[in-house]
């Protein structure tokens, strides 16, 4: 509604910021409104891509893991540290503290992912 005003007064035009959807069967990092895929998943952290810059080294984060792939369905959140950031547009970070329950699923996760020989994954 108020574009026109914001346009005439920043004299720019308003960035629009559309979420990022994720497909079907996929997996995810989700920190506040930011989505980044999956790369690798294990009980002491992950791989995740698409980053754009926002997250820094040693960088404490909140965030929610979904994982819908073949290989499981769950979801959790977790408090991690950033470990590495840039190399191939993707981030790596550490799991703080996760519930045995949590470790559990995970373990068996790897187990089953693991199984499936190399050139079947996808």
């Amino acid at each position: 509604m108020f574009e026109w005003l914001k346009t005439s007064v920043l004299g720019k035009k308003p960035v629009k910021v559309e979420a990022k959807t994720p497909r079907a069967g996929s997996s995810y990092i989700k920190v506040d409104s930011r989505q980044y895929d999956l790369v690798n998943l294990s009980a002491k952290g992950f791989i995740a891509a698409d980053f754009d810059g926002s997250l820094a080294v040693g960088q404490g984060v909140t965030l929610t893991v979904v994982v819908n792939d073949s290989w499981g369905k769950f979801n959790f959140a977790a408090r991690c540290t950033v470990n590495s950031t840039g190399a191939n547009n993707q981030w790596k970070s550490s799991f703080g503290m996760l519930a045995p329950e949590i470790e559990h699923v995970l373990a068996q996760y790897t187990k089953n992912r693991n199984a499936t020989p190399t050139s079947k994954r996808s």
